[in-house]
């Protein structure tokens, strides 16, 4: 029986691609597994689909372990039930990858709010250009009150937050209205950084080249009597939220299908077809392996 995520990608790739096999589907159910799907085509033709996640397993799990990290920060400070500070729009915290144990959580939570309470009461900087800047004067003045914000990293008068955070990022309101109620305001930033556009290329190609070796000696088609064998590679909700993106400045879709295809052309034939779907795509679904491997195939969004 298809997990939900197979589920919903099959659904979604037999709507994009009505015509897969060459022809339409009168019908299809769960398979035994390999397959995951049999279908019927209206002319009579048997095609088992199998199904496999596009995703890279190591991205995965990194975000998956920084997500429950900062969901337990995020639970212990509960932003949302609290006034936001006249002064301040967002704060983003940089942590030093460490739980809060739950004998600090309290306060470390005090602590954090003492700290926007004594940022949010300093003036705005003033300048008088006759006199020279006395030393320590942007410790007394909302340094950060810029539209780019500033990192507080003091935390001389904040024993917990020095154990757990290096830098507290604060953003002034733009706007004194117009702000959400009820919504949290002290944040993590998405993670960012250079990436390349091989790292989901090659993720396609490895999960495609173990379904191959893992049936590279079982006669599939025999088995159940198929006509035809097909692959369907799909970009699932994780790999949308903890993967790098496959586009960079002149790199689409079309063309990572093009080097999956390349990397492919010499794989066993235990796939008639093998198709990469990626439903937040214009087009998307494209066939990387089999007849016509050429052809774009998928409905415009």
């Amino acid at each position: 029986m298809l997990r939900p995520d197979e589920s919903t990608a099959w659904t979604g790739f037999l709507a994009a691609a009505p015509q897969f096999a060459d022809e339409d589907i009168a019908r299809h159910d769960d398979g035994p597994d390999p397959p995951d799907v049999l279908c019927a085509g209206i002319f009579g033709k048997v095609i088992g689909v199998e199904l496999t996640k596009w995703i890279e397993h190591d991205q995965v799990t990194e975000g998956r372990g920084r997500e429950l990290l900062e969901n337990s920060y995020l639970k212990i400070i509960g932003s949302e039930s609290e006034p936001r500070p006249e002064h301040i729009g967002r704060v983003f915290l940089h942590y030093k990858s460490l739980r809060v144990k739950q004998n600090d959580a309290l306060q470390f939570r005090t602590q954090l709010f003492d700290l926007l309470a004594h940022e949010n009461a300093k003036p705005l900087p003033s300048f008088h250009p006759q006199f020279p800047i006395p030393t320590g004067y942007w410790n007394t003045v909302r340094e950060w009150d810029t539209p780019q914000g500033a990192p507080i990293c003091d935390f001389i008068a904040y024993p917990m937050l020095e154990r757990y955070l290096n830098d507290v990022w604060i953003y002034p309101r733009e706007s004194r209205t117009g702000l959400p109620v009820g919504m949290p305001w002290i944040l993590f930033e998405t993670p960012g950084g250079a990436y390349t556009e091989q790292w989901m290329v090659q993720a396609a190609v490895d999960r495609i080249l173990a379904k191959i070796t893992k049936y590279e000696h079982d006669d599939i088609r025999m088995r159940h009597a198929l006509g035809e064998f097909d692959l369907v590679c799909f970009y699932c909700d994780e790999a949308l939220l903890h993967n790098t993106p496959i586009h960079v400045v002149g790199f689409d879709f079309p063309q990572l299908a093009a080097r999956v295809e390349q990397a492919l052309a010499a794989a066993p034939r235990v796939f008639d077809r093998i198709f990469l779907f990626h439903p937040y795509e214009d087009v998307s679904v494209v066939q990387v392996y089999g007849e016509a491997r050429d052809t774009i195939r998928g409905n415009q969004h």
